[in-house]
């Protein structure tokens, strides 16, 4: 019996991978025998991949299940996110399933490997072709287009119509296409070394890995098509470690990503009656440090990487002779995705700490986010211990606010919890008996805030005098953005010294 079904299972692979073989062969043969431009069908494969992960950045936004906790070897990370934690969905429209907050940043990171991926491509291809030129030929874009629309097709008849977004997180969906990208984009660089041959060779080359790729997902699947592996006779896998050591194929099981579908939500227990204590977040305050952290940490290297790819895409896929308007426009675009990633970061930091209303009820404590209508965590105000009042936070002290950080459970269950910003330190206290000695926050160093935002505002106004003033030129502002980060963490470090520790 076992090794009837490993023959049905081999025999599903190769029934799905002929259609796969013969698909990516029909170039080829157009290129050999029907005088096909090679070149313009490697940058029509390469913008239907770059298109493929935007495709993975949307469908990971409805992904039901919660990422696995272990993603240390994989190439996607979103730990330090705001989000990444959150419980409960919204449904922006009735015919689409519910979108997770936690799963923005996997959307998010995702299309920054989209963005680099191209770079990287781009730069590889700019040895054998002028890429910018390539792209303005007829029948790039439409072609790629047409390859993407089916993409489109395929996913919601798998991924939706399925409902196959019930089982499985955003963490499996973004990582395979990472995983693959990372792979083309290595392998890419032996593009320019065949390019050298001439003919067909590179495109020979591309459709090899291309097929090489779309083979490892259809191994990941136990040669089934959109179910879970366990219910049709395959291999499930989770994507751990010990998966790629015990299975033949390291690479190909690495390229087809993890499969962490078995995963389910922890539940929170929560009584079915009225708290008896309720105490709402300061959502000033929740907003202002989001702002203030967004800026500080987050912002300056946004605006390097930001203005890094925008250097590249526009010199590799524009090109020198760009008009004005292109230009510009460019420009905008990359000024609007700044300033999107910024507010991205702004609202999860609102999201996280400002729309949470502590209750309790007895002897537990919970975390309600009221505008999801989901208990975020809850806790027994038993194991609640080593609680702080966290002083390091300025819009707590310019706004009255409070934040408290606190260890809760023991053994496997401990975790690190956040209660706060809320409006009334010592009113939380007394709601929720936490084992604190005082809300009262200790005077921050006159001298250390003094001298933090005097570099501050040196570079503030240095900055502005190099660029207007006539020395000035397009290289210092290249340096400049190059510098920003450096200097945000130096006023970053500075004004940490100016909190002085609690007694």
């Amino acid at each position: 019996m076992p090794l009837r079904s490993e023959r049905s299972s081999t025999g599903r692979e190769y029934g799905r991978l002929a259609p796969i073989v013969l698909a990516n062969l029909v170039p080829v043969v157009g290129v050999s025998r029907l005088g096909w431009d090679p070149e313009t069908l490697v940058v029509v494969y390469v913008i239907e991949f770059l298109l493929s992960l935007l495709v993975a950045a949307v469908t990971a936004l409805f992904a039901a299940r919660p990422p696995a906790g272990d993603r240390d070897d994989g190439v996607i990370s979103v730990t330090a996110s705001p989000l990444s934690e959150k419980r409960g969905s919204v449904r922006p429209v009735s015919w689409l399933p519910p979108v997770y907050p936690r799963n923005v940043p996997f959307a998010l990171a995702v299309c920054g490997t989209a963005v680099w991926v191209a770079i990287g491509v781009g730069i590889v291809l700019s040895q054998t072709l002028d890429v910018a030129e390539a792209i303005r030929r007829p029948g790039v874009l439409a072609s790629a287009l047409a390859l993407f629309a089916g993409q489109l097709v395929d996913a919601g008849r798998t991924y939706f119509l399925r409902r196959r977004y019930e089982e499985t997180s955003p963490y499996a969906v973004v990582e395979t296409p990472a995983r693959q990208a990372v792979f083309l984009t290595v392998v890419g660089f032996a593009l320019p070394i065949l390019g050298s041959l001439g003919g067909v060779a590179p495109l020979v080359a591309l459709v090899f890995v291309k097929m090489f790729v779309e083979w490892s997902a259809v191994r990941s699947t136990g040669g089934d098509s959109g179910d879970n592996g366990s219910e049709n006779g395959g291999t499930e896998r989770d994507g751990s470690e010990g998966d790629d050591e015990d299975t033949a194929g390291g690479l190909t099981d690495w390229l087809a990503g993890p499969d962490d579908a078995t995963a389910s939500p922890d539940s929170v227990s929560i009584p079915d009656r009225t708290p008896d204590e309720r105490v709402p977040a300061h959502c000033q305050a929740a907003v202002a440090a989001g702002v203030l952290r967004t800026l500080t940490v987050a912002a300056p290297i946004y605006a390097t990487l930001t203005f890094m790819a925008w250097i590249a895409l526009f010199g590799l896929f524009v090109g020198g002779d760009a008009s004005p308007p292109v230009a510009y426009g460019s420009l905008v675009a990359a000024t609007a995705l700044f300033v999107g990633a910024v507010a991205v970061d702004v609202v999860g930091y609102a999201l996280r700490d400002g729309t949470v209303e502590y209750r309790r009820y007895g002897d537990r404590i919970v975390a309600h986010d009221v505008w999801l209508d989901e208990p975020q965590w809850d806790a027994s105000l038993d194991f609640v211990r080593e609680v702080d009042v966290v002083h390091t936070r300025l819009p707590d002290r310019v706004l009255g606010a409070r934040t408290f950080e606190a260890t809760v459970g023991y053994g496997d269950g401990e975790r690190e919890r956040r209660i706060g910003p809320v409006p009334d330190g010592t009113a939380a206290v007394e709601a929720f008996d936490l084992p604190v000695g005082g809300t009262d926050l200790p005077p921050i160093d006159r001298r250390a805030a003094a001298l933090a935002a005097g570099v501050a505002l040196a570079a503030v106004v240095g900055t502005a005098l190099w660029f207007t003033g006539p020395w000035s030129s397009d290289a210092d502002v290249v340096r400049a953005v190059f510098v920003l980060p450096f200097v945000a963490a130096l006023t970053r470090f500075l004004w940490r010294q100016t909190y002085v520790e609690p007694d």
